[in-house]
Order: structure tokens, then C-alpha cells, then sequence
């Protein structure tokens, strides 16, 4: 009954599993997770699926020297295994909570039966996979063309919730987050968050950046795309 409860309460997973098949619905299990742990290890094989319920993960890969790399933040809604579920691969990033997290979780077998048996999530899968492979992609080529004040303002109006009203938004992500996104030095984000502070578009914490000022950002962000 909690997991119905969960799935009730959460629109983006209840419309994720609207067709799953009682037998395996009943399979699901929750997980949480504490801010910092690992939930799933790079170079490691894990056999389950997760959907996120609430709180935010940190994907990213660990060089040989240490260095980190972040590919993406993943919240309320977002899913974590698919593309190494179905061949048992080892995990090609780590997922590290970055705020108490809450899961809910399938093993492997149950999540194949799951899909080879309900179109509606194959086609959901594929939907939302290739989108996120369009975005990873339009962000690689970013990363390469344009500024780094560009890329901090386009990540963080990409991150705003568009079913948020409130302000300041808030954007759970903190200055060290974001050199192991962008893969440069926290100096030089520093700079760039000074800057955009001092034109009253956001406030910064130490565990938070809020926008105080989503269209001045998004004008800020086109400006900085010709610059």
C-alpha cells in the first residue's frame, strides 16, 4: 500500500507506470538513500532500476587521478540503470545523492518482464532516452562553443522546475557541483556566479543557487550566446 501511495502522489511515476501489470507492480520496493552515499558505483554491475521520488543525484564519472566529472543532475521523476540494465554492464558513472534521496526500486528480471510486456513503457523509454541523448548531445557542443557565463545560465534555467511559481527558485547545486560539471576550476566559477549576483539574477548559498530573476537570466544567457 505505500508504494501505491507513492506512485498516487507522483504524477510523472504514476504516468510512468499506469500499464505496469499488478504481478509486477507488487514488486517494487523503496529505498533511501542519505546525502553523499552512493547508490549505484561506477565500473560496478547493479541489478536494479530506480525512479527517483524526491530529492537530487549527481551523475558522474571518476577519472584515474580523481578528477570528477558530472554529466547531469537527476531529480523527482528521473530514472537510473537503464542503459546498463539489460546486458548487466558495469555502471559507465557513478550516482551519488547530493540531498537525502528516496527511491523506488525493481530487480532486473522483474523490470524485463516489465517491459517486454507493457508497450506503453517501452515507447516510454525510448521517448525519454532519446531526448536526454539529444540534450547530452546539444550540451557537448555547448560545452565546446560558447562561454562559460553561457553554460552556467543555460544549465541553470534548463534545471528550473516549470511547474515551479515560487520565488526565488531554488536550484539545489553548490559551486563545487558545478566546477565538476563544467570541468573547470571552482576559481572560474566563482567569477561567473559574482557576476550574475551582482546583477541581481541570483543569490547564492552554500548548498543552493536561487534565481531571483528568471528573465533577466534569460536574457543574460542569450547575450552571452553571441558574445
Amino acid at each position: 500500500m505505500e508504494i501505491i501511495g507513492i506512485i498516487e502522489s507522483n504524477a510523472l511515476i504514476k504516468d510512468m507506470l499506469r500499464n505496469c501489470p499488478y504481478e509486477i507492480l507488487k514488486k517494487w520496493e523503496r529505498k533511501d538513500f542519505k546525502k553523499g552515499e552512493i547508490i549505484c558505483q561506477q565500473d560496478l554491475i547493479h541489478d536494479y532500476f530506480y525512479i527517483i521520488i524526491d530529492g537530487y543525484v549527481n551523475i558522474c564519472r571518476t577519472a584515474e587521478n580523481g578528477r570528477k566529472y558530472s554529466l547531469a543532475l537527476y531529480k523527482k521523476g528521473d530514472y537510473i540503470g537503464e542503459l546498463e540494465i539489460f546486458d548487466r554492464k558495469p555502471y559507465i558513472c557513478s550516482v551519488e545523492a547530493l540531498t537525502d534521496t528516496k527511491t523506488l526500486r525493481i530487480k532486473r528480471k522483474y523490470f524485463l518482464k516489465w517491459i517486454n510486456s507493457d508497450l506503453y513503457f517501452s515507447l516510454y523509454i525510448t521517448k525519454t532516452l532519446c531526448d536526454n541523448f539529444y540534450k547530452l548531445s546539444k550540451l557537448a557542443g555547448e560545452n565546446s562553443l560558447y562561454s562559460l557565463k553561457y553554460r552556467i545560465c543555460n544549465f541553470l534555467l534548463y534545471e528550473v522546475d516549470s511547474s515551479s511559481m515560487d520565488s526565488p527558485i531554488e536550484i539545489k547545486i553548490n559551486k563545487e557541483q558545478l566546477s565538476e560539471q563544467f570541468a573547470v576550476t571552482p576559481r572560474s566559477i566563482n567569477r561567473v556566479l559574482q557576476q550574475l549576483k551582482e546583477k541581481g539574477l541570483i543569490e547564492v548559498s552554500n548548498n543552493s543557487i536561487f534565481i531571483i530573476d528568471i528573465e533577466g537570466l534569460r536574457e543574460e544567457e542569450r547575450i552571452s550566446r553571441e558574445e
